[in-house]
């Protein structure tokens, strides 16, 4: 609260001067710097809320609730939420998902989490004419997500470290944005969160394709309401119809 509360009123005051709800019409130059303001602490708030809950994960405190849900729904709002990013860079922006694909069974928003940065960091690293694309497949108990892109590709040296807190691929392109490493870092957080699984395919100059695997919801599962006060340790699983909440060590 000591770092998000400051921030929130930061960006809540510089919305109501853009919006002239405390002193009238700003004047342009006026408008764009309040503008930076804003724009500043919105990004300041995400980096906070990001290394927050990298902590929460490796600490163990991070709980998520699990519950069978659409993914389908879940992928278009985010394709949504970044459509704005992709066309200001040029980037097509694509989501092709196929019927019948069945529910997941997990946390509703920690999944959008990981889906929003697996989007925005494909979307920022992929040059004006390229594409970003969104495709799933479940098979053998789990729904694979995957994001592909015909970004900038990445070399075997620095695939393996991705994921780190705070570690950035460095080359002539990626040395243009700003970024402080932890999307990654959490998605695989989120992710292990869910006992599913993460891999990395690429290549310099051809893109990348993030692979994310989570449980399926079981048709019995869909038809059950679940406990919202269960608990469990280290990712595991458990009880299936017992768990709602999940927790890592």
């Amino acid at each position: 609260h000591e770092l998000r509360t400051p921030l929130n009123a930061i960006i809540g005051f510089s919305d109501m001067l853009l919006h002239r709800e405390i002193s009238g019409d700003l004047a342009p130059k006026q408008a764009e710097q309040v503008g930076l303001i804003r724009d500043a602490g919105n990004h300041l708030l995400s980096v906070v809320n990001a290394i927050l809950d990298v902590s929460k994960i490796e600490s163990g405190s991070y709980l998520i609730t699990v519950e069978p849900f659409d993914l389908k729904p879940a992928v278009e709002l985010c394709c949504a939420m970044l459509e704005p990013q992709a066309a200001e860079r040029g980037v097509t922006l694509t989501a092709r998902l196929p019927h019948g694909l069945g529910q997941v069974l997990g946390d509703r928003r920690a999944v959008q989490q990981i889906l929003i940065n697996l989007l925005s960091n494909a979307v920022k690293f992929t040059p004006e004419g390229g594409h970003v694309t969104v495709n799933a497949a479940s098979r053998d108990g789990t729904v694979r997500i995957f994001v592909n892109d015909t970004g900038i590709g990445i070399g075997n040296d620095d695939l393996a470290k991705l994921g780190r807190p705070f570690m950035q691929v460095q080359n002539d392109y990626t040395r243009q944005f700003q970024g402080t490493g932890l999307g990654l870092s959490l998605v695989k957080g989120l992710v292990k969160l869910h006992g599913g699984s993460m891999s990395i395919e690429s290549a310099p100059g051809l893109g990348t394709t993030v692979t994310v695997g989570l449980p399926a919801a079981t048709p019995a599962e869909c038809g059950v309401e679940r406990d919202t006060a269960g608990e469990t340790a280290g990712g595991e699983t458990g009880e299936r119809h017992g768990i709602a909440l999940r927790k890592i060590a």
